[in-house]
């Protein structure tokens, strides 16, 4: 466990210099030391701060250790560097693996139970309330969409309220991938529109599981693509895993701060795997 920290915290605070984050030279505690105790929380401890803060203070992580709610608002002001953070590891892992396969797809995030969705304080609007086809349910919260490579690496991710349909991560997320790349798609995504945008601008191979009435169903396409999503869907159960049963969070910002912060913690502990730091 100290390795992965002490890993993570070596990779966080290059990955900020190169970012051009600079501290206030009166800050006791830099911003890699609380980007590193909220992405350990996210990956041992269920995503819980406080539990986070007591084991760091037990095992004398830091010198320097913020009170819960200090802590709270630095987190919550370092929110516009966790995209940029995960873009330069992607850009690292890159480096790295050159992935000619990627799989798109998206996670329901209740935020709350059903029965009290029409009380929910944290996403009070409708336009979160969305529908589960695979399991015929409704859920009340945000849409997940991850697009990962065959390393099990996420490369992008966005989050969308609950109504939007599946197909508009092909809108939200930039798709910055390598020409000549396979992108394995469900069937929610199938649109003869964007799959030519994507072939033509970006030079993308679309791997979509089609509908046997489609006029561009070929019998050997489902099989393939079924092969190709598998990854996407191991994602989706590591980071399950991860979860605690409800993300816990008062305002919008922590909820998604802590969605994201799995979703770096998941990265991260890929290349502290893969050795390279």
């Amino acid at each position: 466990m100290l390795s992965k920290v002490i890993a993570a915290f070596c990779i966080i605070d290059d990955a900020l210099k190169a970012l051009g984050h600079q501290d206030h030279p009166q800050t006791q505690v830099p911003s890699s030391a609380i980007l590193t105790l909220a992405l350990f929380a996210s990956l041992e401890l269920g995503g819980k701060h406080n539990k986070a803060l007591a084991l760091a203070k037990d095992l004398k992580l830091f010198r320097h250790l913020p009170s819960p709610s200090r802590f709270n608002r630095r987190l919550h002001a370092l929110y516009p560097l966790l995209l940029p953070l995960l873009h330069l590891l992607s850009q690292a892992w890159k480096n790295l693996h050159q992935a000619q396969a990627y799989a798109l797809d998206t996670f329901p995030l209740p935020a709350c139970a059903n029965i009290r969705a029409p009380r929910s304080k944290l996403f009070p609007e409708k336009v979160y309330r969305g529908f589960i086809p695979s399991q015929r349910v409704y859920f009340h919260g945000l849409k997940l969409h991850l697009l990962v490579d065959e390393k099990k690496f996420i490369h992008e991710v966005n989050l969308s309220p609950g109504s939007l349909h599946d197909l508009s991560s092909l809108l939200l997320l930039p798709l910055d991938l390598p020409e000549g790349a396979r992108l394995y798609l469900d069937r929610g995504y199938e649109s003869h529109l964007y799959e030519d945008l994507l072939g033509e601008a970006q030079g993308v191979v679309p791997m979509v599981i089609r509908r046997r009435n489609s006029r561009r169903y070929l019998p050997w396409m489902p099989y393939l693509a079924i092969l190709g999503r598998r990854v996407v869907e191991t994602v989706g159960s590591m980071l399950h895993t991860m979860f605690p049963k409800r993300i816990h969070a008062v305002t919008p910002r922590g909820f998604v701060i802590k969605v994201l912060s799995f979703v770096l913690a998941h990265n991260l502990s890929l290349l502290n795997l893969d050795g390279h730091m």
